[in-house]
């Protein structure tokens, strides 16, 4: 029996905005059927049982952006959420020596250098759940978005530096020295570096405005840098690059870097974890081996697709599934028409990966 076209629906969507999300039903892949959703017999918003989607609306609305057209970049929310997830899911030893900070801004990272103090203190000054974060852990991962759409990742093992002692008593020996001891807390930056998957003189000038702010940023809170703790390689020709090596994106693929983001915690943990079960502390190489030379931006893209709607159905409380909505189009929010849902594809030349010791565009790649 042949198939019957597709018809368009007979009424538009309600179209939401980015901080209100409207939640229809949809048309699904329902045990193996296309069919209309049927309407439940229990209203979500009403149930005593079923949570609302609204309980679900950062992961949804991190899923909706992450799907809604290949080439975009990312947003905050939509890197930050499965980067938590990465965490949250480790072995408990291992959980407790990885941190992931909140995503930095380009408040502070893109603005005036007149106005750099005071927006520093305004967003980290006494922000004590971000500085928990490297006080308590020794592996840090901070993604920042240096410009709108473009994320930089900072890597950071943390140290226990040393303290006054606090049982020391001054009255017993005033002329005596108060003893150090270990602090409990990280408050030393033992190694560290900002991961910029571009190349060239631009990434070099962008690399070194975080670095900067980073360092004044950590001296307001009373974090110092071990000498020397900045980690990065200088190739024959000039070029530096911060360690680890990370494969560079092909040209125009400057939307691709919050997913590498991703893709670059992801590879970092999994050694941080390979450490942890051998028993062995931080070493070098943990900075020093470069990254995967094969990375399929599209196959980490699905990766955190698939993390935000799993989320999204924990928080439903497991009332929810997967489902598949058949469109042509896509609708997103007010301001954005909407576009053939054919975007989402990538072409055979779009999956092309990346692998050490090749050339790209004529051009010989190596790693250090």
């Amino acid at each position: 029996m042949p198939r019957r076209p597709f018809k368009a629906r007979p009424h538009r969507p309600n179209i939401g905005k980015p901080d209100v999300p409207v939640f229809s039903r949809a048309t699904v892949l329902d045990n193996g059927l296309i069919g209309e959703k049927p309407l439940s017999r229990t209203v979500f918003e009403t149930s005593r049982f079923i949570p609302s989607p609204t309980q679900a609306e950062n992961d949804l609305y991190a899923l909706n952006t992450l799907q809604l057209r290949r080439g975009w970049p990312l947003e905050q929310l939509s890197l930050q959420i499965p980067l938590e997830y990465l965490r949250d899911t480790l072995p408990p030893g291992a959980k407790r020596i990885v941190g992931i900070a909140m995503c930095g801004s380009p408040y502070v990272f893109n603005c005036a250098e007149d106005n750099l103090d005071r927006r520093i203190r305004k967003m980290y000054h006494r922000w004590q759940a971000f500085w928990d974060i490297f006080h308590s852990s020794e592996y840090v991962f901070w993604p920042i978005e240096t410009e709108r759409g473009y994320f930089v990742t900072a890597l950071f093992h943390m140290e226990k530096g040393l303290m006054d002692d606090p049982n020391f008593d001054p009255d017993e020996d005033p002329n005596a020295d108060i003893p150090q001891v270990e602090n409990p807390h990280f408050t030393v930056v033992g190694a560290w570096s900002v991961i910029d998957p571009q190349r060239g003189q631009a990434a070099q000038d962008r690399a070194a405005r975080i670095i900067d702010r980073i360092q004044r940023i950590f001296a307001a809170e009373g974090i110092t840098f071990d000498p020397g703790s900045y980690r990065e390689h200088q190739a024959a020709n000039g070029d530096r690059w911060a360690l680890p090596w990370v494969p560079p994106p092909s040209e125009g693929d400057d939307w691709s870097s919050g997913i590498r983001s991703f893709a670059l915690v992801q590879e970092l943990i999994n050694r941080i974890i390979s450490l942890y079960c051998s028993e062995l502390g931080f070493t070098e190489s943990y900075f020093n081996v470069p990254l995967n030379g094969w990375l399929n931006v599209d196959q980490v893209r699905h990766q955190m697709m698939g993390i935000c709607a799993i989320n999204a159905i924990e928080d439903m409380g497991w009332n929810a599934r997967l489902a598949i909505e058949c469109i042509q189009q896509i609708t997103t929010v007010e301001g954005i028409p909407p576009f053939n849902a054919r975007s989402l594809a990538a072409t055979d030349q779009d999956k092309a990966v990346y692998i050490p010791e090749t050339d790209i565009n004529g051009v010989p790649q190596t790693v250090p």
